[in-house]
């Protein structure tokens, strides 16, 4: 290996997966007050809602037990990485700057800590994204969701640990194939525990390979969107990030892992017994996951609806990127639900949110959330066939006075103008059937174009500055669009477009619509800021995933216009797990087979898993790596080196509202 720079060629296949967003700059143009026609819009709320209504607050501080020291998780080094206190402004009425509904919400989600739901069975809200909950058997726990981050997970389990009963994790069940449920694993449990089968891992069928899919081959584009989604570059204020609907954003640090499961639930009706206690499962794969599970303890008549039932609208296809999901598929299992455990629910516990009390009240909550997603759906379809595009639909629906009166009907996460979109996007994909929409031109050139016949950007900017004035924010935003994807150094169209973006968020009930729009501005103002040491988490992300996983993410990595015309077969050996690859790029493609083991390759690696994450994801050190013990190489390195040439890692940080 000696005839080539080994460093420069691992550094070509170096694939760290960086954590996308944005850092934030100082001294940038800071965030104007609601306008007249925000003010007025957020007052008219109050007359369309019952803020009278205290069931809901009620509810979510039932059965309170404790919290965190100080509202605060700390990691083992003792930096923090939740601060409930940041989101403490949130009180008394809402400011002109937000949804007075969406300010509901937020004091909603700010009640944290560990509750009791009934005997035996107890949840932590409040300090993640998501909830986690434990119910206790005769010798330990099950746990239902495992959180975002490992130092969450661990600091409710202390909480359980030290106010209920000090006992061991015998189960952990993780009801959806997204990050906030399952990346705190090992906050519970070691790894060992679940290869060894000490500690059962249970989830849908199919969860691992979703995980995989959603979090890996399109990773580095969906944490970017999500830095928008989340705001994770907002500071928590009430000009700025209040809440996401579901619950508090803490995504921003700490330890995260995939880890594949040792127990899958194949169909619905599935029945397990854990420590004498029974649990009946319903599988509802495409619903608000690809690979999901809710769950039913009769014995404790708890019916954990994962998240195709919460107090919000969720979304039928999230804002930051993922698979469409089946509206009418989510909605028919709720009915299923209510058909298989109905009759014996007493309490219904997402997992976000805060759980419902009492029978009536739960399946009342599980029927209209239920018709909420049908609904939509069917209105979707209707107006679809009457020849409406997604764009009109979106503005036509309404929903029944019956279904919008609900608090968890509400916009704070999905709304009903995305969903309708995402439905019609679902059936009929992006097309609209008008052919002008059918090959447009690309956004720079069309933008040019735009300018051009607006006479001009100076014109179009005092155009839109009339409308502005008018509060016609939407119309700003898009005819702004244009000016600054033609001119990206006109500081005038984007900060009246940021001002737009600012006065849409206000006025927004969805706290996620709030961030992205927010976001939106921040960046217009200030411009993409990298930081100068972004953080880079390949390996432990890396060790979780299988080696086939690793090769199909590098398999999206190929840059096809480098890949063309070459044919290069390598060979992988992982000699612990028994695992032979034939690697081999060809018609720009990369693929891999461990059927062809007889197949001739040009250059052939033995080398153990960790090495081999050590080796992608540290390429500095690939000379020690590949002449340490257990490694060995053998064939032609120039064939490595050539098909290292052609990936290409991922920019986390590139432009979204400017070109």
């Amino acid at each position: 290996m000696s005839r080539f720079n080994l460093k420069n060629i691992m550094k070509k296949i170096n694939i760290s997966i960086l954590l996308a967003g944005f850092a934030i700059a100082a001294n940038a143009q800071t965030s104007k007050p609601a306008s007249d026609y925000t003010q007025k819009s957020n007052e008219a709320v109050y007359s369309k809602l019952n803020f009278n209504d205290n069931a809901d607050f009620e509810d979510a501080k039932r059965g309170f037990i404790a919290t965190v020291g100080e509202g605060i998780v700390r990691s083992k080094n003792g930096n923090t990485v939740v601060n409930t206190n940041d989101f403490s402004f949130i009180k008394g009425k809402a400011p002109a700057t937000v949804n007075p509904a969406l300010w509901r919400q937020g004091q909603l989600n700010n009640i944290n800590g560990l509750f009791k739901i009934t005997d035996g069975v107890y949840q932590v809200r409040g300090i993640d994204a998501a909830n986690i909950s434990f119910i206790e058997t005769k010798t330990g726990y099950v746990v239902i969701d495992a959180l975002t981050i490992g130092e969450t997970s661990t600091a409710a389990y202390e909480l359980i640990k030290k106010h209920v009963a000090n006992k061991p994790i015998l189960a952990v069940i993780v009801t959806h194939s997204h990050g906030d449920h399952y990346g705190g694993l090992e906050g519970l449990v070691t790894t060992e525990d679940i290869k060894s089968g000490k500690v059962k891992f249970i989830t849908p069928k199919g969860f691992y390979e979703e995980a995989v899919s959603e979090n890996v081959l399109l990773g580095n584009v969906m944490r970017r969107r999500a830095g928008y989604q989340f705001g994770l570059g907002l500071e928590r204020n009430d000009h700025s990030q209040v809440d996401i609907g579901l619950g508090k954003p803490f995504l921003g640090g700490g330890s995260s892992s995939l880890l594949q499961p040792n127990f899958e639930i194949e169909k619905t009706g599935q029945n397990l017994t854990i420590d004498g206690l029974e649990l009946i499962f319903q599988l509802t794969p495409n619903s608000e996951a690809p690979a999901e599970l809710t769950l039913f303890a009769p014995s404790k008549k708890v019916f954990f609806s994962a998240e195709i039932a919460s107090h919000t609208y969720h979304n039928v296809l999230t804002p930051r990127g993922a698979k469409t999901r089946d509206a009418k598929a989510w909605a028919g299992y709720l009915d299923e639900a209510i058909d298989l455990f109905g009759d014996k629910t007493e309490f219904v516990v997402p997992s976000h949110t805060w759980p419902v009390y009492g029978h009536d009240k739960g399946i009342t909550f599980l029927e209209k959330q239920r018709d909420l997603y049908k609904y939509v759906h069917d209105q979707t379809v209707h107006l679809a066939n009457n020849g409406l595009n997604k764009d009109e639909i979106a503005e036509e629906i309404k929903l029944p006075a019956e279904l919008a009166k609900e608090w968890y009907n509400r916009d704070f996460y999905g709304t009903v103008k995305h969903n309708a979109k995402a439905t019609y996007q679902f059936y009929l994909g992006w097309w609209d059937g008008n052919p002008a929409e059918y090959d447009k031109l690309p956004q720079i050139e069309a933008a040019k174009k735009y300018v051009e016949w607006f006479g001009g950007e100076e014109r179009a900017i005092k155009k839109a500055t009339e409308s502005y004035q008018k509060g016609e924010y939407r119309w700003v935003a898009e005819v702004l669009k244009h000016v600054i994807f033609a001119n990206p150094n006109n500081t005038a169209a984007k900060n009246l477009q940021a001002d737009a973006f600012e006065q849409i968020a206000y006025q927004s009930e969805s706290g996620i619509w709030r961030d992205l729009y927010l976001s939106g501005a921040k960046e217009l103002r200030e411009g993409v800021i990298v930081p100068k040491n972004p953080v880079n988490r390949t390996a432990g992300f890396l060790s979780s995933l299988t080696p086939e996983a690793i090769f199909d993410y590098l398999s999206i990595t190929v840059d096809g216009n480098k890949a063309g015309g070459k044919d290069i077969k390598l060979r992988f050996i992982f000699p612990e797990l028994n695992k032979n690859i034939l690697v081999y790029l060809k018609n720009g493609v990369l693929h891999q087979s461990e059927k062809r083991v007889n197949e001739k390759a040009e250059f052939t690696l033995t080398i153990p898993k960790t090495k081999f994450v050590q080796l992608l994801s540290n390429p500095e050190t690939a000379r020690e790596i590949l002449t340490s013990e257990g490694v060995s190489f053998d064939g032609d390195p120039f064939k490595f080196r050539e098909l290292a040439s052609v990936f290409e890692q991922a920019n986390p940080y590139w432009n979204i509202v400017t070109p």
